[in-house]
């Protein structure tokens, strides 16, 4: 199976978008989005936000793969956005950092009939080796802290909403 991750150097630079510009180019391909729950890492909310989404401080468990079409396919939600898009199969994985890779595997157990899965999340790269994978950039060159240990892991970086440029490479090379 083909994988991609697409990943960035700080919340809100169009993570979502580029993965809705990828899928209508990727037929039949999944999608999946991993929100590592870390309540107040290492500088507060990892998006920005202090409890206020509830992702984070509602998980139970070490991991939920959750794959409900109700959940999913909420208008405005980033999974239902891959659902319009066109994947073929979305997935939203919420985890603790420890679990991340015990969590990807049943991903990649549950997909392997698709030819091919779009990651989103910084966090995938510690775990996995994509075929390709993109980070976009700040442009006030600001990292936060998931983007700076997975930098080294990426092989192509765009400006944030660069997307015809991202979606030409990143698709030339699966």
């Amino acid at each position: 199976m083909k994988t991609i991750c697409i990943t960035a150097a700080t919340s809100k630079l169009g993570k979502t978008t580029l993965v809705e510009k990828l899928l209508p180019r990727l037929k039949g391909w999944a999608a999946c989005k991993v929100t590592a729950c870390i309540p107040h890492g290492r500088q507060g909310c990892p998006r920005g936000k202090e409890d206020t989404c509830g992702v984070c401080s509602s998980l139970n468990e070490n991991y939920v793969i959750e794959e409900d079409e109700e959940v999913i396919r909420q208008p405005g939600t980033d999974t239902g956005r891959y659902s319009e898009a066109g994947a073929a199969k979305v997935i939203w994985v919420k985890t603790k950092p420890e679990y991340i890779q015990e969590a990807l595997e049943k991903v990649f157990a549950i997909c392997r009939a698709y030819p091919g899965i779009i990651f989103e999340g910084n966090h995938v790269l510690e775990h996995v080796t994509p075929d390709v994978s993109a980070m976009l950039l700040s442009p006030k060159g600001l990292y936060k802290a998931s983007a700076k240990d997975v930098k080294e892991k990426v092989d192509l970086f765009f400006p944030s909403g660069d997307y015809d440029t991202a979606v030409r490479e990143l698709c030339s090379r699966i």
